[in-house]
C-alpha cells in the first residue's frame, strides 16, 4: 500500500477516503440508525474500501508486471513486503490478543490453537480485523504467482482467482444457514467454518488482485460505460442482499477503481501525504478506537464519537508520520 506510480495520484488520494471508510466500518457511526434505506447506502459506500485497496494493489502490481516484460521478481517483492507488513502488525496488535485471551476463560491450549488459527486462516484476532486483508492479499498474490510460474495464462488465471473469490461468497451464505444445511453440505460447511470463521474472506485477494491486474493488462471500457456500470452497481448493491449483493460488489467495487484511475490529478506532495495517512489510519485505527472506549466508556463502544476522535486522531497520527518520514529522509540523504 505504501509505492504508488505517479500517473495515479488519483489512487492515493481515494485510498485516504476508503482508510476513512474502513474506519467507519469498525467503529459504526450509524449504530443506531433505524433508517433501512440510509444504513443500505451507507454499507454500499464503507463496503467499496477493502475491494479498493485490494483492485489498487493488483492494479499498480499489473503496472510493474506487464510493463517490466512479465517477470514474476516483481510479485515476489511483493509477497516478501506484504508477509513483513502482516508479522509486524500481527506483532503490534498482539497485546489487544493477549489480554483477550487472559480473560475469555478458556484453556490455554484452546487459546493458543485459536491464536494459530487467527494467523493463518483467519486473519484477525481481538481488535485486529483489519489485518484480514493483508493475509487475503498474500495467499492471492501467492496463487497467483504458483499459476504464473506453471505458465497458465493470465485470462485463465482471471477465471480461477474470480471462481475461488465466488465460492468465498457461497461459503459465507452456507455459514449462515449451516444447521439446516443437509448432511453433505453441513458437515465440509462447519468443518471449514471452525478453520475459516464464518465469512470467506480469505478468497477474496485473489479475485480482486487478479481484476487489478488485468485492468492494467488491459482497460477498453469507454468512460461512459464505467460510469453506468459503476451507478447501476451501486443501485443494485444497495438493494439487495447475500450473494446477489456480494456478486454485484464486484461490478460496483471494479466500476469504482476504474473511474478513479482514470482521473486526472497533477503531481504534487499531497498524493504522497494521503498514501502515508491512508495507510496509517488503516492499520492503527484500531489500536485508537480501542484506547478510546476503554478510557472513555470501560467497554466497548460504537457510534458517531467513537467514529470521530478515531478518524481524527488516526488522521494527526498519519500526519506526523509523514512529516517525521520526510525528515528523516532529509537526514539520510545529509549524511550521505
Amino acid at each position: 500500500m505504501e509505492k504508488s506510480n505517479k500517473n495515479y495520484n488519483s489512487i492515493d488520494l481515494f485510498k485516504l477516503i476508503m482508510a476513512v471508510c474502513v474506519v467507519a466500518i469498525h467503529t459504526n457511526p450509524l449504530y443506531k440508525c433505524d433508517n433501512k434505506i440510509i444504513v443500505n447506502i451507507y454499507n454500499t459506500v464503507v463496503g467499496a474500501a477493502n475491494p479498493f485497496f485490494f483492485l489498487s494493489s493488483g492494479f499498480l502490481i499489473g503496472k510493474k508486471y506487464f510493463g517490466g516484460g512479465q517477470n514474476n521478481y516483481y510479485i515476489l517483492q511483493h509477497l516478501k513486503k506484504l508477509l513483513k507488513l502482516y508479522l509486524i502488525w500481527t506483532l503490534v496488535y498482539c497485546p489487544l490478543a493477549i489480554y483477550y485471551y487472559c480473560s475469555n476463560g478458556s484453556s490455554i491450549l484452546f487459546n493458543v490453537v485459536d491464536f494459530i488459527r487467527g494467523l493463518l486462516f483467519v486473519g484477525e484476532h481481538y481488535n485486529s480485523y483489519a489485518l484480514w486483508y493483508l493475509l487475503s492479499c498474500i495467499y492471492g498474490l501467492l496463487f497467483i504467482y504458483i499459476l504464473l510460474k506453471r505458465h497458465v495464462g493470465f485470462s485463465q488465471i482471471v477465471i480461477v482467482c474470480n471462481t475461488l473469490m465466488i465460492f468465498g461468497f457461497v461459503f459465507t451464505e452456507l455459514v449462515a444457514v449451516k444447521d439446516s444445511l443437509p448432511t453433505f453440505l453441513g458437515i465440509p460447511t462447519k468443518i471449514l467454518w471452525v478453520i475459516l470463521g464464518p465469512r470467506g474472506r480469505i478468497f477474496m485477494g485473489a479475485g480482486y488482485i487478479s481484476i487489478g491486474m488485468l485492468l492494467a493488462k488491459r482497460d477498453k471500457e469507454t468512460k461512459g460505460k464505467k460510469y453506468a456500470l459503476l451507478i447501476l452497481g451501486a443501485i443494485i448493491t444497495t438493494f439487495t442482499s447475500g450473494f446477489a449483493k456480494s456478486l454485484t460488489f464486484v461490478c460496483f467495487s471494479t466500476s469504482l477503481f476504474s473511474v478513479v484511475k482514470d482521473m486526472n490529478f497533477r503531481h504534487n506532495k499531497l498524493s504522497l501525504v494521503c498514501r502515508r495517512c491512508s495507510t496509517v489510519m488503516y492499520f492503527l485505527h484500531l489500536w485508537v478506537w480501542t484506547l478510546f472506549y476503554v478510557y472513555v466508556y470501560g467497554e466497548k463502544k460504537y457510534g458517531m464519537d467513537s467514529f470521530i476522535v478515531t478518524t481524527c486522531t488516526s488522521f494527526i497520527l498519519g500526519v506526523l508520520f509523514s512529516a517525521y518520514k520526510d525528515k528523516w529522509l532529509k537526514n539520510c540523504l545529509r549524511e550521505d
